[in-house]
């Protein structure tokens, strides 16, 4: 009798993990349980679309005639309820079980909410994450002159840019000194803060954060804890996000700051799999469990876990912490380690800053690259992507590559690997 794969998800990871299972031979019947009713498509696109970039219809990254191809079983608008580890059971929200033999959680993650919202203001107060979170922003954007961002995150600043324009007042609130704390150093974001600033109407407050949300007549009062205040007609959340794990037993799923997995994605209950935003992976620079949400991460570790269900043993050999965007026509990227932190001596920085390169700054431990932090040209942030991947040793001089003028031949020939 044919196994029976069951998926929850339908995003970068577990579609992902279809493909690479079908492609190594995997004959099993195949369900597909998402919460949200429609086809799979890009969170990372809503920003373009609440922008007015991209129609709606171009975030989907497949139609109908993929999961007919794949021979995928849709289980749309439903949301689990409860994971039965013992039974091999699935409880969805409608009440229906579904069992399997082998389960893949790949459920993503959800936006962390503010808390002690009065219900009078949660309906005027958005989360970007969802195909239905972005037409309801853009909706309530489009009548809206007053905006606050809470937040300084890439999607809290992708937000901004996109809700931005002459007329429309925009605040972001950030509780630390900086935006992209988690990914520049206070160098690089000073220069992307001072282009938002110039290219956009957009007013930063650093170091207070958000404790009270009031109705204020038409409009919404934002009291922070520096003792300022901020009117606003919308506020948009984005202070990261936390695994969709809420149906699992912990009792019989390991979870640390996301599900644990091994090197195949596997989980510590039987015949049970994870991977994508939902788990916590391991940090292929550090060696140490943590949660890296990123698409590419997502669609990796997807690869593996389907691969494995297909009975093909893979490795996975850990995420990189990644994240290349375009803020208002500025491009940036940071791969790796770029925060080397003042005790840690094992780590060096170079820096370097003129001409047609705005920042670029690559991070070694000894003659191996760990980190690049690219502001403005990035041209060859995918060579250096996979040097970093690849625990490469750079050959040519660092000053080379700072300064961005390497040829695709010299890149190629500037990093062996091994």
């Amino acid at each position: 009798m044919s196994e029976h794969i069951v998926i929850l998800g339908n995003s970068a990871a577990a579609l992902a993990a279809v493909r690479a299972y079908r492609a190594h031979g995997g004959k099993g019947a195949v369900t597909s349980v998402s919460r949200e009713p429609c086809d799979a498509y890009s969170p990372v696109l809503t920003t373009y679309y609440l922008r007015g970039q991209i129609p709606e219809e171009k975030l989907f990254v497949c139609d109908g005639a993929f999961y007919e191809e794949a021979r995928i079983e849709r289980v749309f608008g439903r949301s689990v309820a409860e994971l039965d580890t013992r039974a091999h059971t699935v409880l969805l929200d409608d009440g229906t079980t579904v069992g399997y033999d082998r389960l893949l959680i790949a459920t993503g993650a959800a936006p962390r909410r503010l808390e002690g919202l009065a219900s009078e203001v949660a309906g005027d107060v958005f989360y970007l994450r969802t195909i239905e979170d972005a037409r309801r922003i853009r909706e309530r954007a489009e009548v809206a002159a007053r905006v606050v961002v809470v937040g300084g995150g890439l999607v809290s600043l992708q937000v901004a840019a996109a809700l931005a324009r002459p007329g429309r007042r925009v605040t972001g609130i950030v509780s630390s000194r900086q935006i992209l704390s988690q990914n520049v150093d206070a160098q690089a974001a000073g220069l992307i803060q001072r282009h938002l600033e110039e290219k956009a109407p957009i007013n930063f407050i650093f170091g207070a954060g958000v404790t009270a949300i009031t109705r204020n007549g038409v409009g919404l009062h934002v009291a922070l804890g520096s003792g300022e205040q901020v009117e606003a007609d919308v506020v948009v959340v984005g202070k990261g996000v936390r695994p969709n794990l809420d149906f699992v037993d912990q009792g019989a799923v390991a979870v640390g700051r996301g599900i644990r997995v091994d090197e195949r994605m596997r989980t510590t209950a039987e015949n049970v799999y994870a991977a994508g935003d939902v788990t916590e992976g391991t940090n292929r620079l550090t060696g140490l469990p943590e949660p890296v949400p990123t698409w590419t991460s997502a669609c990796e570790q997807g690869r593996i876990a389907g691969t494995n269900l297909a009975g093909v043993e893979v490795a996975y050999e850990g995420s990189l912490p990644e994240n290349v965007t375009t803020v208002f026509g500025l491009r940036v990227a940071s791969l790796g380690l770029v925060r080397v932190r003042d005790d840690d001596s094992e780590l060096r920085e170079v820096v370097h800053r003129e001409g047609r390169v705005l920042y670029r700054k690559l991070v070694l431990k000894g003659e191996r690259l760990v980190g690049a932090l690219l502001v403005g040209w990035i041209e060859d942030a995918g060579v250096l992507r996979d040097v970093i991947a690849g625990n490469g040793r750079m050959d040519l001089p660092e000053e080379w590559v700072l300064r961005g003028e390497l040829s695709h031949a010299d890149r190629l020939r500037a990093c062996r690997f091994g």
